[in-house]
């Protein structure tokens, strides 16, 4: 199936991208922030040049006609993607503005998902069923000492990830060129942190994953990062974006990553896919790995709404995500504290584990002969949870 965009499209994706540029320069002025990690946009591959604004009033009167476009284009993804890209920046305004305080609102307006945080029955749900996994891989005791007992027995030491992550992604590369058209010359690394606000980082400037090697990793645990973090996860989609573009087939405003925005979710969870995509979930240590992962992305948002709406102490969270980690040890519960401590990740933290809610089942009934057709249109454009959903055969 031919996913080339049509003019109409690409005319507005441009105009889109050059504002989210205007408004990322806006909060950069009025915040300070310099790196480019700290801003609303964090990647820009193809040099966007912002749309010059003297307020966020301005740039949300300019997002108004951009959305009344969006209404107007032939694709009904497009129509739907941009119309919620432009709330998303339109909201985000709104809440440099201080129009939007509750961290639900944000929540449902940036990212467009369900703003409900992982309840306690939902947590115990997992909980019940990884302790049922773990004991069917032979593993006995409470639920922490299987936990404790399945890391030990697959640990990668810190001083053995970067070699270990390496040799991993010469398989994750050649796994995902039997799905994916692979660039050229132009392949990545890994660098490991003792400490930080993340599991692992997709630096694709400098073509480097950092990873942190304060938490607990598993040799599972490496191979999700590997996954996630490039092939065939964040590496992949911003080099096929930026191809797209290049080629004139896809818009100017995939060549960003945009930050607190309605495509944060469907990133996240096409990069959690990542394993499933290439046929290389193997065995019950896999899925071992990808509950835990799920368990650790629904804690997130238990925890950032204890933080942030329920005001509890630092303390009081800290002690909440401890008690309830799946594993990870105290670097897991550090970094995650420092994620969701920041007012401006406060809300993105719920982008993981609704990611993987809205992209999953999508994933589950696409059928084999299809792939080649989803991978296009997951790949070459942004999408959020909802345009995702048009997918389907044609027949």
């Amino acid at each position: 199936m031919d996913y080339r965009l049509s003019d109409r499209t690409i005319d507005l994706s441009v105009d889109v991208a050059r504002a989210t540029m205007g408004i990322d320069a806006l909060y950069r002025q009025e915040t300070g922030f310099s790196d480019l990690h700290d801003g609303l946009v964090v990647l820009n591959m193809c040099d966007v040049q912002p749309e010059p604004f003297e307020s966020y009033a301005a740039a949300q009167a300019r997002l108004a006609e951009l959305s009344a476009r969006a209404f107007g284009l032939p694709e009904p993804d497009r129509r739907l993607y941009y119309t919620q890209a432009c709330t998303s920046l339109w909201s985000f305004c709104e809440w440099r503005q201080g129009k939007l305080p509750d961290i639900a609102d944000q929540i449902g307006l940036f990212l467009h998902v369900n703003p409900a945080a992982a309840s306690q029955r939902e947590l115990d749900a997992y909980n019940k069923k990884l302790y049922a996994l773990l004991g069917e891989a032979g593993y006995s005791g409470d639920l922490k000492q299987r936990i404790d007992s399945w890391e030990q027995r697959h640990l990668v030491p810190a001083d053995e990830v970067q070699g270990t992550m390496d040799a991993m992604m010469v398989e994750a590369r050649e796994r995902t060129g039997n799905i994916l058209e692979l660039p050229e010359n132009d392949y990545y690394h890994c660098e490991t942190v003792s400490s930080g606000p993340f599991n692992a980082s997709s630096d694709y400037g400098n073509r480097r994953v950092i990873v942190n090697t304060a938490p607990i990793i598993t040799t599972q645990k490496l191979k999700h990062m590997v996954c996630h973090e490039v092939y065939p996860g964040h590496f992949m989609q911003f080099t096929l974006r930026r191809v797209a573009w290049e080629r004139g087939i896809g818009g100017l405003d995939g060549t960003l990553s945009v930050c607190n925005h309605s495509s944060s979710c469907t990133f996240e969870g096409i990069a959690d896919s990542g394993a499933a995509f290439l046929d290389w979930e193997n065995d019950i240590d896999d899925a071992i790995n990808s509950l835990i992962s799920i368990i650790q992305s629904a804690l997130g948002t238990a925890a950032s709404y204890r933080m942030h709406t329920l005001r509890w102490s630092d303390a009081q969270v800290e002690d909440f995500l401890r008690t309830n980690a799946p594993g990870g040890g105290e670097g897991w519960v550090a970094n995650r504290m420092r994620f969701i401590s920041e007012p401006s990740r406060a809300a993105l933290i719920w982008s993981y584990w609704r990611g993987d809610e809205g992209v999953f089942p999508v994933w589950a009934r696409v059928e084999r002969e299809d792939r080649k057709d989803f991978f296009e249109y997951i790949y070459h454009r942004l999408h959020t949870v909802q345009s995702l959903q048009l997918f389907r055969r044609e027949v």
